[in-house]
């Protein structure tokens, strides 16, 4: 595909995506009387799969900070909806496992979520269903290789930074910005001297 291609489709989804998180929100789980954020369920779905998880593999599976994750745990255990219990073979490994209130509004929010789901479905035809999984498998793998690579060193500001005081140098034939552009990187010089 072009690049104009790709522009113009990058403008469309820019268009529709305010939409598509809206609509999305009305998978999101419900339960009366009860508050709980799409994160939350998402633990509450991985331990539903499991007898109990350590909090560090929570993290990694939600794409969160051990930090998050124990504040979204402390939550959860207010809720009633998970226990905490410290290992048997290492007092230093905490489990979290589901509660017997938590097992039942994760299998509610289940049911309520895959009926939405299948409710959306029903209005799309069966050669496009398959399309539509297709690309999102695709735009999943793209977006965890994404997530997953490496930052580069610099920050987006500090290469913006560069680019300035090059072409002004380049015109100009001086620095006469390289002060004002690069306070912190003559800072870290001086400390280093």
């Amino acid at each position: 595909m072009s690049r104009e291609t790709d522009n113009e489709l990058v403008g469309r989804l820019e268009e529709m995506m305010p939409d598509f998180v809206r609509s999305l929100r009305l998978l999101e789980p419900r339960v009366p009387g009860m508050e709980i954020t799409l994160n939350q369920f998402f633990v509450l779905s991985i331990l539903s799969r499991k007898d109990s998880a350590v909090v560090g593999e929570l993290a990694r599976q939600i794409g969160t900070t051990s930090g998050n994750i124990t504040a979204m745990i402390d939550r959860l255990i207010r809720m009633g909806l998970v226990t905490r219990e410290n290992s048997q073979q290492d007092r230093r490994v905490v489990h979290i496992r589901l509660s017997q209130k938590g097992q039942e509004i994760t299998e509610r929010i289940n049911r309520n979520t895959k009926a939405g789901m299948r409710r959306i479905l029903r209005h799309i035809p069966d050669e496009q269903k398959i399309f539509f999984f297709d690309t999102l498998k695709q735009i999943i793998a793209a977006l965890t290789e994404e997530r997953t690579r490496p930052r580069e060193q610099k920050s987006v500001k500090s290469v913006i930074r560069q680019d300035i005081l090059q072409r002004t140098t380049q015109k100009k034939g001086l620095g006469i910005f390289r002060g004002v552009l690069q306070p912190r990187q003559r800072r870290n010089k001086n400390k280093q001297r």
